[in-house]
């Protein structure tokens, strides 16, 4: 698959600057957006819809504003937020058992390829075209190329299939970068260069443990699920040549036996051993966030905007933490990161699909996105509009964000989605984060990838 560059500009106050934004795309198609007539947003007044998401900043930059949806609608929108894990299972729950019960969901690129071919999401194209259910200024081409693409793919044989002529499955709500982000009050007390490599980590967290046994080196996911592949582990992972799925003799393969996948393996889990906390096997990214604010974890890798929130003024490390690129091969010149977009999707059993489409269209509108970036709650922001905007970008450039901007720049330009995009995604990730917990607590590398490649097999 072939990456695509799309230009942005970010003019973060005095340093302004155009920037490159490398992500993966899947070849989408043309939506033209509604433009003869402005949408009547009283037309669906009385009707009452239910929003499911995860619970997550993004969800309380919507939920804030919900009063003014319905003040401008008559739909009363009622949120039902969960726990991430808890949040996932429920999602497939309701979709699959085609309940009414959620309208509007919250999801990713990596689930909705599991969703989307069984006819579980309602597909956006017809709304997005209609010009008495999407107002002339929504502006759908506003958002960045590369996020519109991925969310647009066709269904062939109950498969994703990149191409023209594809469906819109969902609208970007915000999108996150994964970066490496750490405490800089820690690592200057101790002398500790910021490291580049697992094995620069590896040999960082023993200094540290050495040094004060109460810090936690280093804060990743390790829970059971697809979630702690989708940071640390595949962006890593891409810089030593993994590849979740190849091409081999003409059919579909795993490529997690690979030499490539070993030689990440054993640095990765030798990292993690000397590294990560001992509730590793347990840790979420809501550990993860707690360990870096509180300055009991001295470096995390996780989604950029974590440390962006940690550092907020009120905070109580606002301005202590600093970012860079994830970790990258030793062999490897740059760094990788993989890329995650929150997204708005319908329920295509939903028997309010009007009422719904207009909360997606008003929650991922050019007003209410950048309401919640300058409030720093939508970071990062979709919308190339918003990212020219001076309330964002002079907001983003304070000096207690450190080098977020400038980070965020570096490391968006080797951005990529890191998936091979297909049905079964979630069911390999899976299966790939309960390998690494076996590898974690001492199973033998080499044999457990190889149990793992065979039981991915079996499923093509």
């Amino acid at each position: 698959m072939h990456h695509s560059i799309t230009g942005f500009h970010v003019s973060a106050g005095r340093a302004a600057k155009a920037v490159l934004m490398a992500t993966t795309l899947l070849v989408s198609a043309a939506v033209t957006p509604a433009a003869a007539e402005d949408v009547n947003w009283r037309q669906f007044e009385g009707t009452s819809i239910t929003w499911a998401y995860d619970i997550h900043p993004y969800a309380d930059a919507l939920v804030k504003e919900l009063p003014e949806f319905e003040k401008l609608t008559g739909i009363k929108v009622t949120p039902e937020l969960y726990p991430d894990d808890t949040y996932w299972n429920k999602l497939t729950i309701q979709l699959s058992t085609k309940s009414t019960a959620w309208d509007v969901v919250g999801t990713g690129i990596q689930p909705a390829w599991d969703l989307a071919p069984g006819g579980l999401l309602e597909p956006l194209d017809t709304y997005l075209k209609d010009p008495k259910m999407t107002a002339a200024d929504y502006d759908y081409e506003d958002f960045f190329p590369s996020l519109r693409s991925a969310l647009t793919w066709k269904v062939e044989d109950g498969q994703i299939a990149p191409g023209d002529g594809g469906q819109v499955w969902a609208i970007p709500h915000a999108f996150e970068n994964i970066q490496m982000f750490y405490r800089k009050d820690i690592l200057e007390k101790y002398k500790i260069d910021v490291p580049t490599t697992p094995p620069e980590m590896a040999k960082a967290c023993e200094t540290l443990k050495a040094a004060d046994p109460s810090i936690t080196p280093l804060g990743v996911r390790g829970v059971r699920n697809w979630s702690s592949i989708h940071t640390a582990v595949v962006s890593i992972a891409r810089s030593y040549g993994v590849k979740d799925f190849i091409e081999k003799d003409g059919k579909l393969d795993t490529g997690l036996d690979s030499p490539e996948s070993i030689a990440f393996h054993k640095d990765y889990v030798d990292m993690i051993k000397k590294c990560a906390a001992p509730s590793f096997a347990n840790d979420n990214w809501y550990q993860v966030v707690d360990g870096i604010s509180t300055g009991r974890t001295a470096m995390a890798i996780d989604s950029n905007m974590f440390g962006f929130w940690a550092d907020a003024q009120g905070q109580p490390a606002s301005g202590k933490i600093a970012f860079a690129p994830p970790l990258r091969s030793p062999n490897a010149k740059e760094a990788e990161s993989n890329i995650w977009i929150w997204s708005l999707a319908m329920n295509a059993a939903s028997q309010k699909k009007g009422a719904s489409w207009l909360f997606i269209q008003w929650a991922t509108s050019k007003k209410i996105t950048l309401a919640g970036a300058i409030e720093g709650k939508l970071v990062n922001p979709t919308r190339d509009s918003v990212w020219k905007n001076n309330a964002w970008t002079d907001y983003a450039a304070k000096p207690e964000f450190n080098n977020f901007v400038e980070s965020f720049n570096t490391t968006q330009s080797r951005a990529a989605l890191a998936f091979t995009p297909r049905v079964g995604f979630g069911e390999a990730m899976n299966a790939w984060s309960v390998a690494m917990q076996k590898m974690v607590n001492g199973d033998d590398v080499e044999t457990t990838l190889k149990a793992l490649a065979e039981e991915i097999r079996a499923g093509l």
